[in-house]
């Protein structure tokens, strides 16, 4: 704030410069029309008055100082102190100092760039409950950090505020949900416990569901990420055109690991060939592997010499292997 306010008076203090000249005060007497000739006489006249005498050098006299009187008042112009590039250069200077204070010095969340810089007093609200919440380590105080920290997507923090409120209060399903979320964004193995617990405990949390549905979705369970994005969307979850097209999309999934023939074209048709009559990988029609169906699951799911593993649910794994038989 120090920085910013510096940059401030800089940037007025220039401005203040550059615009002096535009309002300065007026010359105090106009400058008389006939100068240049009266500047002439003059200096003719005290010329001449050295070599008068008697009344012609009282008449010069009186008349020289008439004509310094018409004269008094005027003064030549000053220079302005001011120039133009000397003050170009001090206002770009100022402009750049401003960014620098603006780009280096303002906080900001992590990864937050300008553009997020409105979020300032978001982040010292943040860090002010860290703080509370460290110092009494009360479940209310870890509990307002974690939801702050959520909100902001600050992640880090957010676990960091509900596993600590998991430690003092097991029970609380706010925390057990959100760090199951948490869990599932990291990839960990654990989220489907946490999410499950907190949806049975409170079936009516709407992001629970939403995120349920993700995971069942990633393990091939169609049918129940179906169901539990529909769950999402009877409890009022905000983002239904998305969730929507994330059930269709389950149900065509779903439909396909029913159908052996899409299994196979999905998986196995670029090596195999389209029929089965081989390529790249031997030939698999009239195979008399295929009449042993737990050697060819082994297979499948394990993979052998230069065949890889191929990752399906049980339910595609069924149906390829239905297929297989009938080729």
């Amino acid at each position: 704030m120090m920085a910013t306010l510096i940059f401030l008076a800089l940037f007025l203090l220039a401005l203040f410069l550059a615009l002096r000249p535009l309002f300065g005060p007026k010359e105090p007497f106009p400058e008389p029309p006939r100068r240049e000739e009266f500047l002439r006489e003059l200096e003719v006249l005290k010329e001449e008055v050295k070599a008068l005498e008697g009344e012609e050098k009282k008449l010069a006299l009186a008349r020289i100082v008439a004509l310094e009187r018409a004269l008094e008042g005027w003064r030549p112009p000053k220079p302005s102190s001011l120039r133009p590039l000397p003050l170009a250069i001090l206002l770009g200077a100022v402009a750049l100092l401003g960014v620098g204070l603006w780009q280096y010095t303002l906080p900001r969340l992590p990864g937050e760039t300008t553009v997020a810089v409105f979020r300032v007093e978001e982040a010292r609200e943040l860090r002010a409950l860290a703080e509370r919440a460290r110092r009494t380590g009360s479940p209310e105080d870890l509990l307002a950090w974690g939801r702050k920290a959520y909100e902001l997507e600050v992640y880090e923090q957010a676990a960091e505020a509900y596993l600590e409120l998991l430690r003092k209060e097991p029970t609380n399903v706010e925390a057990v949900r959100r760090v199951g979320i948490l869990f599932f964004m990291s990839g960990l193995p654990e989220a489907r416990l946490f999410l499950e617990i907190a949806q049975h405990a409170d079936p009516e949390a709407a992001e629970g569901w939403l995120f349920l549905g993700n995971l069942y979705f990633q393990e091939g369970r169609y049918g129940e990420a179906i169901a539990a994005w529909e769950r999402y969307l009877e409890t009022g979850g905000e983002a239904r055109e998305r969730v929507q097209g994330l059930i269709a999309m389950a149900r065509a999934q779903a439909q396909r690991g029913k159908d052996g023939r899409g299994v196979y074209q999905a998986h196995c048709a670029a090596c195999h060939g389209a029929a089965g009559e081989g390529g790249v990988g031997p030939r698999l029609k009239g195979n008399p592997v295929l009449r042993v169906r737990e050697a060819v699951r082994e297979i499948v799911l394990e993979g052998r010499g230069t065949m890889p593993a191929v990752p399906l649910s049980q339910e595609e794994l069924e149906a390829l292997l239905d297929y297989l038989e009938s080729l």
